[in-house]
């Protein structure tokens, strides 16, 4: 479980990486499109692609968010409960959210593989292939739910009863 924890851990370090990149250049490109508009110039490409880039890197942020504790927490709960109860009602938002990626893992990539195969484009002027920005999504939150597992196994106290090499 070890090797497999630090494995998900520079994955979603990379992703994050990458995310970064791609906010920076989406703001990039939105200044560029200011800085034209502002001297008299059309844009035409400018604002879908950095949409579509915003939307990727949100996606694949997501499990470096969830590794480091950026995810939303509903703290008012545990400090209200004792006993057996605060042991066990964190776990449920836990397996919820990871269900969530899981369905939303599998739509992306069931999305991914359509558009791939029908050649699918985006509405708008540039019309550029979508399922690009659908595998970030499929990436993005199957990742996000091997996380959640990780947690999961965590918060059940699977390293504490000796098994640590899975």
């Amino acid at each position: 479980m070890h090797i497999l924890e630090k494995c998900l851990a520079r994955v979603n370090a990379a992703l994050a990486v990458l995310a970064a990149i791609l906010l920076v250049v989406a703001t990039v490109i939105i200044t560029w499109m200011v800085f034209k508009r502002g001297i008299g110039l059309q844009s035409s490409w400018e604002l879908e692609t950095a949409i579509e880039l915003m939307i990727s890197a949100t996606f694949l942020a997501s499990p470096y968010t969830l590794t480091t504790g950026g995810h939303v927490k509903m703290d008012l709960l545990d400090t209200w409960l004792s006993g057996s109860a605060a042991q066990w009602v964190p776990l449920l938002p836990k397996v919820l959210a990871c269900a969530v990626c899981l369905y939303l893992g599998y739509a992306g990539l069931d999305m991914t593989m359509h558009a791939y195969v029908t050649g699918e484009r985006a509405l708008g002027v540039w019309q550029p292939l979508v399922w690009p920005k659908y595998s970030t999504v499929a990436i993005g939150m199957l990742l996000t739910a091997a996380q959640y597992v990780l947690e999961i196994l965590r918060a059940i106290g699977y390293r504490e009863q000796g098994v640590d090499h899975v």
